[in-house]
């Protein structure tokens, strides 16, 4: 039996572990999505303040931000309906983890992450605006589909289950939100989120 160079065998350990927390992680989202469609997802809304709840997902991708040099900012507007959002913060703050986790995941290092909250009429609206790879005019339409991924050299070696950014989309719209997201290929992505605001 020949062994493998201890530097293959460990490269080989590392892309099996990758491997192994991507489908713990796929699992998981399956799970999600199976009970939105199934009506047995349960969200129970509440008057939170918006600006807490992302800031809670941007502090959580402090650490990772820092390990590829990428610098996360937040600005949060000073609006007294920002605290009157009508919604589940567990939710919520899947909604902006994934946002922001894709965000590092596909900026480059040394790269720019800024998170913005602001209120826009009845609407909570937060946006998370990257310098990364960003997308082409085809990925950008497919960009929520269940499954996809854009395939390019960089991509390739990112970890992922293509089932994110529909989970997004399905919580923000069970919140009768909006998800928008403005992307060119090479210049970043920017995604909108707005959630009503109560009363």
């Amino acid at each position: 039996m020949v062994r493998e160079k201890p530097e293959e065998e460990r490269k080989m350990m590392e892309r099996s572990l990758l491997r192994i927390s991507t489908l713990r992680i796929m699992v998981s989202e399956l799970m999600s999505l199976t009970a939105m469609e199934t009506g047995n997802f349960i969200i129970k809304r509440s008057q939170i303040d918006i600006r807490k709840v992302v800031s809670e997902a941007v502090e959580a991708y402090r650490d990772k931000a820092k390990e590829k040099e990428i610098e996360l900012s937040l600005n949060c507007e000073e609006a007294a309906g920002l605290e009157q959002v009508l919604a589940d913060r567990d939710s919520m703050f899947i909604v902006f983890k994934n946002l922001i986790e894709n965000a590092l995941k596909y900026t480059k290092e040394r790269g720019h992450v800024s998170v913005n909250v602001e209120q826009n009429g009845i609407y909570a609206r937060i946006k998370v605006k990257d310098d990364g790879i960003g997308m082409t005019p085809n990925e950008k339409d497919r960009a929520f589909d269940e499954f996809f991924r854009a395939k390019n050299e960089y991509i390739a070696n990112v970890p992922g289950t293509g089932l994110g950014l529909s989970i997004v989309k399905r919580l923000v719209e069970m919140h009768q939100g909006k998800v928008n997201v403005e992307t060119a290929q090479d210049k970043g992505s920017e995604f909108t989120i707005s959630i009503p605001i109560a009363g």
